[in-house]
C-alpha cells in the first residue's frame, strides 16, 4: 500500500496515498501529514557497536545523576540562599497562617559578594615562556595573541561567573574549544553553568585527569538540531518534545537543577491562541567527553613530547625532520566525544584536540571527604542564616502582637476583643472580677535579637570574611591590628583562591595548546597597551619569530596577584627600610628604588620603573639577556659607549704616567752615561798628573772641578778629590823628611810662602770663596 512519492516536494518520504498540496504552510495543516514519515538513513551510528556504546554511556549518565542527585539539590538550595530564596514553601505557608511575616536578612550575600569582589580586583596576569631558545620571539607573540583572544571572548567576565558558581555551590566550569571562523575567532572560551555539567564522581584529582567522562546537557530547538545533524533527523524527531508536553518530572535524563528553567518556561500560562502560535519543539542533547584505551601514535622527545601525532602540524613535522623527536605507537587513554539524545547517538569521533584532555576546566571550592562531591561557602552558613531569618520574623511578630492571659468570661465578645487588642490605641472593657493580662512575655523579642547577633557573628567566623575585611569599624584601633585581622580572613579563604589559580593555569595551558594547533593562518590583530594606545601585531607572516605552530611554549601565571595583602605589607616594610637608609647610604636607595616601585600596585608602574632605571642605570633583572627590548638595547649601547670612553680615558692617563716615567728613566740613564764619561775624563787627568808636583796636581784638580761645574755629580767629585789626596779641614799632606847629608836637607834661606788654593767643599759653588776664607 505504501509507495514512493515522485513529487519533489516529498522526495525521500514514504506516504500513504497522494498529497496534492505542495506548499509547506498548506501541508502543515493537512491531516495526512500525520502519516508522512522520513526514510531512516542507516549510518555507522546505528550499528551494533555504536548502539552498545550508546547504552553504556547513557547508563553512566543516569548513574551519575542518581549518585549526585542529593548533592545537586543541596547545591541548588545554596544558590537560592544567595538569591534571597531562604524560606521553604511549607515554612511560608505556616507563617502566612499565623499572620507572621517571612523576613529575610541576607547576611550570606554580603560574604559571597566580598569573595566575588576580591576575585574581580585580583585578576591575574600571565605570560608565555618558550621551551627552547629559538622560540623567544614566538612566545612573546603568543602572549599578545592570548591577550587578544581574551579581549574578544570577554574571558575575565566568564571567569567571574564561573568563580561565582564556585563560591556559591562548590564548583564552576570554564570551557575552551574551537569553532568555525564565521562565528568569530576560531578559539573560544566561555562559562558553563554547573547545572548542565555532570562530571565523573570517582575522579579525585582537581583537574579531573583521572576521570573517565564528563557529561554536558543542553536543551535545543529541534530545527537547530536538524541543521547540526542532518543525517540523524529521524532520531531527533523521536526524542523531541514540544513545550506543551515538556515535563522534566517524566524525563529520566534530567533533574530539577538542570530542568528548572525549561519547566518554568513550559508551565507559563498562556491563552489558547497564544499556545497555538508559540508552539516550540525542544530536545535535550547530551554531550559526553570520555576516555577509552586506544592505540595511537604519539610524539616522543622534543618540545611536543606526549602530544597526539598530527601529520598536518608544521611543528610536529619540523621536529621529526630535524631528528628532535620521533613517533611511537602505544596504548593510552584517548579522548573521544559523542553527542546523544535519549533515543540514540547523533555524533561520535575522536577528540580533535592534541592536548588529549577535557575541554572543561573545573574550579573547586570544597569537596566532601567521603565521596568527593563539591560544596561551597554557603553550605556551612545556611543554618545560621535560617536562624537569623526566623528569629527576626519571630521578634517582629512579638512586637506586632499582644499575648493575653485572661479568665473565661473576662470579655463578652472574643472576636471584637481580638480585633481591638491588636490596635495600639485599644480600649478594652473587661468584666469585673475576671483576670485579664496583656502583653505577656513581651520581653522575649530582645532575646531573639541577641541570638540574631550571635548568628551573624557565627557567619563571619565560619566564612572567614570578618568586619575588618569588609572595612567596618571594630575594636581593632591600630593599623597593624586591622591588617592582622584582614590577613586572618585571607588565610581562611586561601584554599578557594588557590584552587582558582590552579584552574586558570590549566585552562591557559589548554588555550595555548589550541593556539599552537589551530592558529596557522596569517593574521593581524590589535592590542592596546596600558595607556590605551593601539599596537598591531602580525603572526604567521613567514618570519620564524612570528610562527605560532612550529614551537612549543608554556603558560605561566603570575603568583603576585594572589598575594596582594602580603604584598602590601612587604611594600610598607621596604619603604620603612628605604627611609632608614636614605640618611646613611643614599646610593643604596637609588640603586634599589626601581625594585621598590616594582612591588607597588600603582598606576603607570612599569613606566615609573623604566624611567627610574634610565636614571639609575639599573637593568631589568627579569629581562631576557638574549632578547632585550629596543630601549634596553639603546641603553646598553649608550652604556657601552660610556664605558669605552671611560676606558680610553683611563688608558690615556696610564699612558701619560708611563711616558713620564719613561722620560725620567731616560734622563736618569743619560745622566748616568754623562757621569761615567766625566768620571773617565777626570780619571784620565789624574792619571796624567800622577807623580807630578803639587802645583801640577792643583791645576789638575782645578780642571776636574771645572769639568764638574754645574753638574750634580757630588759623588764623583768626592771620589776625585779623595784620589787627589784632599783632606777635610784644610790639612795638607806633609812631605816625607829628607835623609841626613842630603843637600836638600841643609837649611835654606826662607822663601816666600806660596798661597795654598782652597778647595771647594762638595756641593758648594767653586766660584765663591769658602766661608771664613777672609
Amino acid at each position: 500500500m505504501f509507495q514512493n512519492d515522485d513529487d519533489p516536494a516529498y522526495a525521500g518520504q514514504v506516504v500513504s496515498g497522494r498529497v496534492t498540496r505542495t506548499d509547506a504552510f498548506d501541508r502543515a495543516a493537512t491531516p495526512i501529514d500525520t502519516r508522512v514519515q522520513r526514510k531512516p538513513v542507516e549510518t555507522q551510528l546505528d550499528g551494533p557497536r555504536a548502539r552498545s556504546l550508546f547504552v553504556n554511556l547513557m547508563g553512566h549518565y543516569r548513574r551519575e545523576l542518581a549518585r549526585q542527585s542529593d548533592n545537586r539539590i543541596e547545591q541548588e538550595t545554596d544558590e537560592e540562599f544567595y538569591d534571597n530564596e531562604q524560606w521553604t514553601e511549607d515554612d511560608k505557608a505556616l507563617l502566612h497562617a499565623r499572620n507572621q511575616p517571612a523576613m529575610t536578612f541576607n547576611v550570606i550575600a554580603t560574604t559571597i559578594n566580598w569573595l566575588l569582589g576580591t576575585e574581580k580586583r585580583s585578576r591575574t596576569d600571565y605570560k608565555v615562556l618558550p621551551r627552547r631558545k629559538d622560540g623567544l620571539k614566538s612566545a612573546e607573540r603568543k602572549t599578545q595573541l592570548m591577550k587578544y583572544l581574551s579581549d574578544v571572548n570577554n574571558e575575565p567576565f566568564s571567569w567571574s561567573r564561573a568563580f561565582g558558581d564556585c563560591a556559591k555551590v562548590g564548583i564552576g566550569w570554564m570551557e575552551c574549544g574551537v569553532q568555525d571562523e564565521s562565528e568569530g575567532e576560531p578559539i573560544y572560551e566561555r562559562y558553563e553553568t554547573w547545572r548542565n555539567v555532570i562530571p565523573d564522581s570517582l575522579a579525585t584529582e582537581l583537574d579531573v585527569s583521572d576521570g573517565r567522562y564528563i557529561f554536558r546537557t543542553r536543551w535545543t530547538d529541534t530545527d537547530i538540531a536538524h541543521s547540526l545533524f542532518p543525517n540523524r533527523k529521524s532520531v531527533i524527531e523521536r526524542g523531541a518534545s514540544n513545550t506543551l508536553e515538556l515535563s522534566p518530572g517524566l524525563d529520566s535524563a534530567g533533574d530539577t537543577a538542570m530542568d528548572t528553567a525549561e519547566e518554568e518556561y513550559a508551565n507559563t500560562a498562556l491563552g489558547a491562541a497564544d499556545i497555538e502560535s508559540s508552539y516550540r519543539q525542544r530536545i535535550r542533547l547530551i554531550e559526553v567527553w570520555f576516555r577509552v584505551p586506544t592505540e595511537e601514535k604519539y610524539i616522543a622527545g622534543g618540545q611536543f613530547a606526549g602530544e597526539v601525532f598530527d601529520p598536518n602540524s608544521d611543528g610536529h613535522m619540523s621536529d621529526l625532520m630535524h631528528g628532535h623527536s620521533s613517533i611511537v605507537s602505544k596504548v593510552r587513554m584517548r579522548m573521544h566525544v559523542a553527542i546523544m539524545c535519549e533515543d540514540g547517538m547523533l555524533y561520535l569521533a575522536k577528540s580533535p584536540y592534541r592536548h588529549n584532555g577535557f575541554p572543561f576546566t573545573p574550579i573547586w571550592c570544597y569537596r566532601r571527604g567521603r565521596n568527593g562531591l563539591p560544596y561551597g561557602v554557603v553550605r556551612g552558613m545556611r543554618d545560621p542564616q535560617s536562624d537569623i531569618n526566623k528569629r527576626a520574623s519571630k521578634a517582629l511578630h512579638i512586637l506586632n502582637s499582644s499575648k493575653v492571659i485572661m479568665d473565661k468570661g473576662a470579655v463578652d465578645d472574643l472576636d471584637d476583643f481580638e480585633e481591638e487588642v491588636a490596635r495600639p490605641d485599644a480600649i478594652i472593657v473587661k468584666n469585673p472580677g475576671k483576670h485579664l493580662e496583656l502583653n505577656a512575655d513581651r520581653g522575649m523579642e530582645q532575646a531573639h535579637l541577641d541570638f540574631m547577633s550571635r548568628s551573624i557573628m557565627m557567619i563571619q567566623q565560619i566564612s572567614g570574611v570578618t568586619d575588618e575585611s569588609m572595612g567596618r569599624t571594630t575594636n581593632a584601633t591600630s593599623g597593624k591590628a586591622i591588617v592582622a585581622r584582614q590577613d586572618q580572613g585571607s588565610l581562611a579563604t586561601a584554599t578557594i583562591f588557590d584552587n582558582y589559580r590552579l584552574a586558570k593555569q590549566l585552562h591557559g595551558s589548554k588555550k595555548l595548546s589550541l593556539i599552537e594547533q589551530f592558529m596557522s593562518s596569517r593574521k593581524q590583530f590589535r592590542i592596546t597597551n596600558m595607556r590605551g594606545n593601539p599596537e598591531f601585531v602580525d603572526i604567521n607572516d613567514g618570519l620564524p619569530e612570528n610562527d605560532m605552530v612550529r614551537t612549543k611554549a608554556d603558560y605561566i601565571i603570575s603568583e603576585e596577584d594572589f598575594n596582594s595583602t602580603i604584598k602590601q605589607a612587604q611594600v610598607g616594610e621596604l619603604l620603612a627600610l628605604m627611609s632608614n637608609l636614605a640618611a646613611a647610604s643614599p646610593q643604596i636607595v637609588l640603586a634599589t628604588l626601581d625594585l621598590v616601585v616594582e612591588t607597588m600596585d600603582v598606576p603607570q608602574r612599569d613606566e615609573l620603573v623604566k624611567r627610574i632605571r634610565q636614571i639609575s642605570g639599573q637593568s631589568d633583572p627579569d629581562a631576557d639577556p638574549n632578547n632585550p627590548d629596543p630601549q634596553e638595547q639603546k641603553r646598553q649601547a649608550a652604556q657601552a659607549e660610556q664605558n669605552a670612553m671611560q676606558k680610553r680615558a683611563a688608558e690615556a692617563e696610564i699612558a701619560g704616567k708611563e711616558a713620564d716615567a719613561a722620560e725620567k728613566k731616560a734622563r736618569a740613564a743619560k745622566a748616568q752615561a754623562e757621569t761615567e764619561r766625566l768620571s773617565a775624563q777626570v780619571s784620565e787627568i789624574l792619571a796624567k798628573t800622577a807623580g807630578a808636583n803639587v802645583d801640577t796636581q792643583v791645576r789638575a784638580l782645578e780642571a776636574a772641578a771645572a769639568i764638574l761645574t754645574g753638574r750634580q755629580l757630588a759623588g764623583v767629585a768626592d771620589t776625585v778629590l779623595a784620589e787627589a789626596g784632599f783632606q777635610p779641614g784644610g790639612t795638607q799632606p806633609q812631605p816625607a823628611p829628607m835623609p841626613p847629608g842630603d843637600p836638600a836637607a841643609q837649611p835654606q834661606p826662607p822663601m816666600q810662602q806660596q798661597p795654598q788654593p782652597q778647595l771647594t767643599p762638595p756641593g758648594a759653588d767653586p766660584s765663591m770663596p769658602p766661608e771664613g776664607a777672609l
